[in-house]
């Protein structure tokens, strides 16, 4: 029992491990809207440098790597299957082949207030692309 409970410890960290953490806060920290976004870590081996303001889960607006639906919160999910799954996530931070991947849903962001610096926009991503078989179904 006690392996197991070792094991499982260390696979959050060996996940994020490569993890790119200054591309994550500065992309995190380009978020705007009518206030300063504040943000609460849901993983604490993560760790996020002073560029974007943490604070508690009750009074964060966006749940980072959020393992939970927050239906009161904005989250940012650890997987792009999460993203597709939970209309509640406005983007997700994973890793794909050893590289940081960062996208962000443009509508999600737009109906919470939210905008992302333009120099990101290569993170954007519209709400069709997550699923384009239903974007196929919509022509025919």
């Amino acid at each position: 029992m006690k392996k197991i409970l070792t094991i499982l410890s260390i696979v959050p960290i060996i996940v994020f491990a490569g993890l790119n953490v200054d591309k994550v806060t500065n992309t995190l920290s380009n978020i705007k809207g009518d206030k300063i976004i504040s943000f609460f870590n849901a993983n604490g081996h993560i760790p996020l440098n002073g560029k974007i303001k943490l604070t508690t889960l009750k009074s964060a607006d966006i749940v980072l790597f959020a393992s939970k639906k927050y239906n009161s919160k904005m989250t940012i999910v650890n997987s792009y299957k999460e993203l597709k799954q939970n209309k509640n996530s406005i983007g997700a931070i994973y890793l794909k082949k050893g590289r940081t991947q960062i996208v962000f849903v443009k509508e999600r962001l737009t109906a919470h207030g939210l905008i992302l610096n333009p120099k990101y926009k290569n993170h954007l991503l519209n709400e069709w692309q997550l699923d384009p078989k239903s974007f196929r179904d919509t022509e025919e």
